[in-house]
């Protein structure tokens, strides 16, 4: 499907001039640094799934103004030194950002945050017609002879196993403290087939010098692991304008850096946000913009889409829980538009973020309860919350108690922990490991699917006790 791209949307000056805020980890708050500069050379290479990842791909990346036209060049893999003789050119789209400047309802609005950067030019193609399952080799294009390194990935198999990592909020101290947590899930999983953001990947929307930092600490990650991207509430900007209805837009660096599928169904301000990704024959993505007020017009979209796939696997991805594992952090207006449409298909896993905190649980709509310690449990829909950035919240007084009435058992709980989460499918089976950025074990499970019923086959299991503000190191917030 060709990319629309939508106007910038924009927010009130006063919103945007909270620059003064300074996070510990923003090197350069009053300086840039040359790692947020843009320049000839491509940079911020992001490698995202179409709708079609067994024959499509999408590159994006940044460079500065002065490169008005490029492209990107591909190849299939091979073990010959000389395996870019051959490679075919895609000519990219091009689109224009001025980080100081938005449009907002036929005003400009100033972006305090990032006073004094010039205009940027974000690039992005789509390569398509491959071959599934396939290595393929990539380069993009600045001005002149200016080139990235060749990076690799590998379009999704039809079917088959996969492997995924599964982040929760990075948001704060992004170089300096959230980097070591990506990098020790990609030790732990150079390849996996992509990388699910569950939300709140920076912590002020529009200011470059944060998503310069998301993108220096994943370093060359992303140039060959596919992102997939989940808009949180700290992707969104407050208009504050009475005149205007919808009161939180989002980021005007979101679309020209992230290129995701559409969803013709959904209204304009949903695009890229709200949207599937049917991986393979095994798994079926969904991911929902919980940000936005019109939860009722993505929870239809999300039962359609639910009951038109035959995946073996079903996840949702959203970015505020279903169920909170935060003090004051509950969402009922969203649990009582999701939460149906989710028991309804008894979607397998749903993978959130928001409370910076750790939790896990499960819904079971049949007579017999989950036993999670043990084999044999049965189990509809499993629930995680999770964090993968320095800041970090006190957990819900009283576990999950009050959700009682939906059915919900909580097995596993932390705090004042960074977490990486890899998942596993490998036919009738799912496997989950969530582990700290040591790469110590602290939670993990299987669930596997027989003659119509699903279970958890292999109990709770971990290297360590559960993880507490009153048993960890000191804590000061970032």
């Amino acid at each position: 499907m060709t990319r629309q791209f939508l106007p910038f949307l924009a927010f009130s000056a006063a919103l945007l001039g909270l620059a003064a805020a300074h996070d510990p980890g923003d090197a350069g708050a009053h300086q840039q640094p040359p790692w947020q500069e843009a320049t000839g050379w491509p940079d911020r290479i992001v490698v995202t799934l179409p709708e079609s990842p067994q024959s499509s791909f999408a590159v994006t990346w940044r460079t500065d103004a002065t490169v008005d036209a490029t492209f990107a060049e591909i190849v299939e893999a091979r073990d010959d030194a000389r395996f870019d003789i051959g490679a075919e050119r895609v000519s990219a789209r091009t689109e224009r950002l001025d980080p100081q400047k938005a449009d907002a309802f036929g005003e400009v609005i100033d972006i305090a945050s990032n006073a004094g950067l010039p205009p940027a030019h974000f690039h992005s193609v789509i390569f398509e017609d491959l071959k599934p399952d396939t290595l393929y080799a990539y380069r993009v294009k600045g001005t002149g002879d200016q080139w990235s390194e060749w990076l690799q990935t590998r379009t999704a198999a039809e079917s088959g196993p996969i492997s995924f990592l599964y982040l929760g909020d990075a948001q704060n101290a992004l170089r300096s403290h959230w980097s070591r947590l990506i990098r020790a899930g990609f030790q732990e999983a150079p390849k996996a087939d992509f990388i699910l953001h569950a939300g709140d990947l920076v912590n002020r929307p529009s200011r470059d010098l944060e998503w310069a930092e998301w993108f220096d600490a994943t370093g060359f990650i992303h140039g060959m692991i596919p992102a997939v991207p989940v808009a949180g509430n700290h992707e969104y900007e407050r208009l504050n304008l009475p005149s205007v209805e919808q009161n939180r837009l989002l980021s005007v660096m979101w679309r020209p850096q992230f290129t995701l599928p559409e969803e013709p169904t959904l209204a304009d301000d949903l695009q890229e946000v709200a949207y599937d990704i049917r991986y393979s024959n095994d798994l079926h993505l969904f991911i929902i913009s919980t940000q936005s007020p019109k939860i009722e017009e993505q929870a239809d979209w999300l039962d359609r889409e639910l009951a038109a796939s035959d995946a073996r696997w079903k996840i949702v991805s959203m970015h505020h829980p279903i169920f909170s594992s935060g003090a004051d952090r509950d969402s009922p207006e969203r649990r009582a538009a999701l939460l149906p449409v989710i028991n309804k298909h008894k979607v397998d896993l749903v993978l959130q973020g928001h409370d910076h905190t750790y939790a896990r649980g499960a819904i079971s709509q049949t007579p017999e309860r989950i036993a999670f310690q043990s084999k044999g449990g049965s189990v509809d829909t499993m629930f995680v919350n999770s964090v993968s950035g320095p800041k970090q919240y006190g957990f819900r007084a009283g576990d999950w108690d009050d959700y009682e009435a939906d059915g919900v058992t909580l097995v596993r709980k932390a705090e004042n922990t960074q977490f990486f989460q890899l998942i596993t499918i490998d036919g009738d089976r799912l496997s989950y490991e969530a582990r700290t950025a040591t790469g110590a074990l602290y939670d993990s499970f299987d669930m596997t699917k027989k003659r119509g019923r699903k279970r958890i086959t292999r109990g709770s299991a971990s290297t360590m006790g559960e993880r507490s503000f009153s048993n960890t190191g000191a804590y000061k917030t970032p």
